[in-house]
């Protein structure tokens, strides 16, 4: 209450998340304005874990449970999307494993306070560079215009980190971190753990650093993996990673 910021911050997640009709995106179920004496707002009550406390309980998720994190998280940010919404802070902590009253537990994004409506010239965050930056697309850590793309990446960044069992990105500062965001790749999934080669031709185009080089959709992500686990992707997909890792290749080990 005492930072105008973080109170915009708070009442624009207000007005985003209640626009959202979505089963992977936590529900609103009621919400005060700003001339409310304390600003509120009631969310439905979740049980299960977030995707950060899975991954410090087993490290890595299998293949089936990442396809799965994709396309669930992925319909809710292709929701945000269609509402005209970046969230620009996609990360563990923000998708939420949530068991159902009947029927296995569903995949729910979290958390739209820093997100962008596209189109929206003036932002809440005075235009600082926000979000998290090991999730942070090259675009958004450069602080250029954000689409669903960006979206899209951190999704992808955080499959690597469920896939590999290790961050994309390490370095001692914040800086040093969103450098190599912009300008480097991670460590060849290959030389973290057995990984299928058209695994990693999906994480490196569903990586690439021009948004116009990723794949549009989540859902095509989501099933560009599942072909990838199963050795079945396309050759074109192949030919388009044989493609980026000339323009930026993995790093080649840890």
């Amino acid at each position: 209450m005492a930072n105008p910021s973080y109170l915009m911050r708070f009442l624009r997640e207000v007005e985003v998340a209640a626009t959202l009709d979505e089963p992977h995106i936590v529900r609103v179920l009621e919400f005060g304005n700003a001339s409310a004496p304390v600003p509120y707002l009631a969310m439905e009550r979740l049980r299960g874990q977030d995707l950060a406390q899975i991954l410090r309980e087993q490290r890595r998720l299998d293949a089936e449970q990442v396809v799965e994190l994709l396309d669930e998280a992925g319909r809710g940010i292709a929701a945000a999307a269609r509402a005209g919404v970046v969230h620009r802070d996609l990360k563990p902590q923000n998708l939420f494993l949530a068991q159902q009253p009947a029927g296995p537990p569903i995949w729910k994004v979290l958390d739209f306070g820093v997100s962008k409506l596209v189109g929206e010239r003036g932002t809440l965050t005075q235009g600082q560079v926000v979000g998290t930056p090991v999730y942070m697309a090259p675009e958004q850590a450069q602080g250029r215009e954000v689409d669903q793309r960006a979206d899209l990446y951190a999704l992808a960044a955080i499959a690597y980190r469920c896939i590999t069992g290790s961050l994309p990105f390490r370095a001692r500062d914040v800086p040093s971190i969103m450098y190599q965001v912009v300008y480097k790749m991670p460590v060849r999934p290959s030389a973290l753990v057995e990984v299928p080669e058209d695994v990693e031709h999906v994480l490196l185009i569903a990586m690439a650093k021009n948004p116009a080089h990723r794949f549009p959709t989540a859902n095509e992500l989501a099933r560009a993996l599942e072909d990838g686990l199963k050795g079945r992707l396309p050759e074109a997909v192949r030919g388009r990673a044989r493609e980026l890792a000339r323009l930026h290749p993995w790093r080649g080990g840890p």
